[in-house]
């Protein structure tokens, strides 16, 4: 279970997408925003000041979108635009429906100032998740997975899992989005005592933090990623992706951003379709992916390349999508009718 969903950020900037599911943390108690300064929305998602310009997220959270559709954030209070988004440079692997490397950072136009971003590195101990968005319903014991309109922002003290532990959990509970566990970027955390009410991370959480230690010095050692399908009730742990080991890309003074840059598509063509594009970012790598649109069941992939020769009538498209070492973005997309 990837854990993004739709949320009302604050201030009233609102962002909604279709796009993979994580929510509220499940139990804990809700947390004034002062006493975490440098937790912030990202997208759909949370995320934590590590630089006075940038933000910490996870990869699914950000990954395909362009800075204009990750829009803005707000951090101790003031307003900013996300003008740039990195995602790890381990992005093309993935791990069933999400990023086996489930970390990316995104750019401010302005530093924030009197807010003291987050420290990364390792640490023990009792950890605190940091979530907003959606939680499930008290009283149900989490297992009928009813949401709430709004949990708000909230924190909750977990167990951290030895590597060993993680593993056995989700040897006998895999979600279905299916995710699998890799001990070498991952680690997990669980309720601390596992009996009711049960504290876990849950939908809207994605990209948020693991913190260890008091308010006013945190530690972050890991990032919001997946978990089980039930949002703990499963005794299922919350899985994040190890901040420790990404230090250098989270950090990196001049990281590869993402394309930011559309391009100019043009599909000619009867009897065998082209696919032409222009305005390509330098450094770039162009992808051509032809869909056909089908009466009742959507888009679905009919070839790939510059040139397509369709062996039915219908709509076809070519999807252009732009690449580098910091993520893709669907750069452009046309179409042509074939009798």
């Amino acid at each position: 279970m990837n854990l993004r969903i739709c949320i009302v950020a604050l201030v009233g900037l609102t962002t909604c997408l279709s796009a993979a599911p994580a929510g509220a943390v499940v139990g804990g108690e809700r947390v004034a925003l002062e006493t975490v300064p440098w937790f912030a929305p990202v997208a759909s998602c949370g995320g934590t000041l590590v630089t006075p310009d940038r933000l910490l997220t996870a990869a699914h959270c950000v990954g395909g979108m362009s800075p204009s559709q990750v829009g803005q954030t707000v951090v101790g209070g003031q307003v900013r635009t996300i003008t740039h988004v990195a995602l790890h440079p381990g992005h093309r692997a993935k791990n069933g429906e999400n990023f086996l490397d489930d970390v990316a950072i995104v750019a401010l136009d302005q530093p924030v100032v009197g807010v003291t971003p987050v420290t990364l590195g390792e640490a023990t101990g009792p950890a605190r998740i940091v979530g907003m968005g959606f939680g499930l319903a008290p009283g149900t014991g989490h297992r009928e997975a009813e949401i709430l309109t709004s949990g708000g922002l909230r924190q909750a003290t977990l167990r951290q899992l030895s590597d060993r532990e993680c593993a056995a959990a989700f040897a006998r509970n895999r979600p279905g989005t299916g995710e699998r566990f890799d001990a070498a970027r991952m680690r997990c955390a669980v309720d601390v005592d596992g009996r009711e009410p049960l504290s876990s991370g849950c939908f809207g959480d994605s990209g948020g933090p693991l913190v260890v230690g008091l308010d006013s010095a945190p530690v972050q050692v890991g990032v919001v990623s997946w978990g089980g399908d039930k949002c703990g009730a499963d005794h299922s742990p919350s899985v994040f992706a190890d901040v420790n080991r990404s230090l250098d890309f989270i950090l990196d003074p001049d990281p590869v951003w993402a394309p930011t840059r559309t391009v100019s598509v043009t599909v000619t063509g009867t009897r065998t379709l082209r696919c032409s594009a222009s305005g390509r970012e330098p450094g770039t790598t162009l992808t051509y992916i032809w869909k056909r649109r089908s009466h009742g069941r959507g888009m679905h992939v009919v070839g790939t390349g510059r040139t397509h020769r369709p062996t039915s009538s219908g709509r076809f498209y070519c999807f252009v999508t732009a690449s580098n070492a910091g993520g893709e973005l669907l750069a452009g997309v046309d179409n042509a009718l074939r009798s």
